[in-house]
């Protein structure tokens, strides 16, 4: 039990350093580093967002769906806002993990990677920003 037990941890330590490794190299890149920092910025916000919907909204149902072809098709609690920057912040944590897996292959599929990371983080707060307008203003 003892060696199964070190090999879990020993396992978490070097992914964990390899991790570190693939990240202080995009870090370095200086278009790496702007689109970590943009991208961390918009997952703040959508929290931000969502908290804003949560309060706003107090007690009441909110639209939390609209298309433009069938107008309002989901309706819910105040709490269930939070459902958008949750899944952003598990997209982004699998995202982390993408450019370790293909850490042999070129810079730019490590930088594709980050843009399809915050091509997600803006979308999801254009989601939560139309939703704000379309629920208050």
């Amino acid at each position: 039990m003892k060696l199964f037990l070190s090999k879990i941890i020993n396992y978490f330590y070097i992914t964990g350093q390899a991790w570190q490794v693939v990240w202080l190299d995009i870090w370095h890149e200086w278009i790496g580093r702007v689109m970590v920092i943009i991208n961390g910025i918009l997952w703040l916000g959508s929290w931000v967002m969502a908290s804003v919907l949560y309060f706003l909204g107090g007690s009441k149902l909110l639209i939390l769906h609209y298309n433009v072809h069938f107008g309002i098709d989901f309706i819910g609690r105040p709490a269930m806002i939070y459902w958008l920057p949750l899944g952003l912040t598990v997209a982004i944590a699998l995202n982390s993990f993408l450019p370790l897996v293909h850490y042999s292959a070129p810079r730019q599929l490590r930088l594709v990677i980050l843009i399809g990371t915050l091509l997600v983080s803006t979308l999801v707060n254009v989601a939560l920003g139309s939703l704000l307008f379309i629920n208050f203003y």
